[in-house]
């Protein structure tokens, strides 16, 4: 008797979906799915068109805890193809379809808000992993750091009406984007006039070689973010009143910290959430930033030792110049030897 229920198909079709359904339920939603394409390719071998149906929906509710649209839509019109078929109500059967479409309209148009949030929040390597279900908690060995703090905006920001304040920070920090874009740096926050960016080298793009041309990116992505601010011309709408101060304002000034070292990246937080980086290299960098110089940037001797002059891969126009400062006293830290990126 079992022998004859071990090889009836059926029997063993419906031990595989049992078996899923338990793997599911344990959170190995792959093992689950890849469970239930070997039970529909022995349903589709025997011609258990019932069996099929099941599965494909079975597949279809999987792929939507996946976040995986494309395998939805997929089961669900093979779901519904069988299920008219084996029903025979012509009528019901494209009602039935056009409220599935419906539906499959609706979770299509929530997956692209749900990513187009993902995207406003987060880097998008990191967005895209996180749309995956991915736990993002990573390592990163030797991560280059960028702190930079605008000089004076405290003075500027009290005596400018506050929608001043904001279109101000939004062209600072826009063109800062910008050129961390062009140098794959990666944004991580802003805090007040603070601006916060990383170079990870491999993480930031599939592509990227693991070595020093990191550090080389975060330098001349430091080195044109001061560039670009000493030219940019501030503009405020008319919108917003009076605007004769920006005639006051001859140019954006800001300091700029960097160091390098281990760092732990991730992303925190649910309903808000916030991709950040965390370790001692991160209070370094930021020490780094607070006893430079307007117009300049601070490195420490760990960044220094790494950078090259140059990189064959890079447009940049001129080799970097590292000048010694001599030690100073850093808190936390007591004296270290820094030097100036040129």
């Amino acid at each position: 008797m079992d022998t004859l229920q071990i090889d009836n198909p059926h029997i063993v079709v419906q031990k595989e979906q049992s078996r899923a359904s338990l793997q599911e339920h344990h959170g190995t939603l792959d093992e689950a799915r890849a469970t239930l394409r070997a039970a529909l390719l022995i349903a589709q071998e025997h011609t258990l068109v019932p069996k099929q149906a099941d599965i494909h929906k079975s597949l279809r509710d999987l792929a939507l805890k996946q976040n995986d649209l494309a395998g939805y839509v997929e089961h669900n019109n093979e779901f519904t193809r069988i299920t008219e078929e084996v029903n025979g109500k012509d009528t019901a059967t494209k009602m039935a379809m056009q409220e599935k479409q419906r539906e499959i309209d609706a979770v299509q148009r929530e997956h692209q808000k749900h990513m187009a949030v993902l995207h406003s929040t987060l880097p998008k390597h990191i967005a895209d992993r996180v749309a995956r279900g991915e736990t993002v908690n990573d390592h990163h060995e030797n991560a280059a750091l960028i702190f930079l703090d605008i000089v004076g905006f405290t003075s500027i920001s009290d005596r400018i009406p506050s929608g001043h304040v904001v279109h101000l920070l939004e062209q600072i920090f826009t063109t800062l984007d910008a050129v961390c874009e062009k140098h794959n740096v990666v944004k991580i926050k802003t805090i007040g006039d603070s601006y916060m960016a990383v170079s990870f080298g491999t993480a930031n793009s599939e592509e990227r070689t693991a070595n020093s041309g990191h550090i080389y990116d975060a330098a001349t992505c430091a080195l044109e973010m001061i560039a670009s601010l000493d030219t940019l011309v501030i503009t405020m709408p008319p919108s917003l009143g009076e605007t004769s101060w920006t005639n006051d304002i001859s140019e954006i000034k800001v300091r700029i910290g960097m160091h390098c070292g281990p760092v732990t990246a991730g992303v925190i937080g649910t309903a808000r959430m916030q991709y950040d980086v965390w370790g001692d290299t991160v209070n370094v960098a930021s020490r780094m930033e607070s006893t430079s110089e307007p117009g300049r940037i601070h490195i420490s001797e760990a960044f220094a030792t790494l950078l090259p002059a140059t990189s064959s891969d890079d447009s940049f126009e001129r080799p970097l110049q590292v000048l010694e400062r001599g030690e100073i006293e850093v808190k936390g830290k007591g004296m270290m030897k820094t030097y100036w990126l040129e």
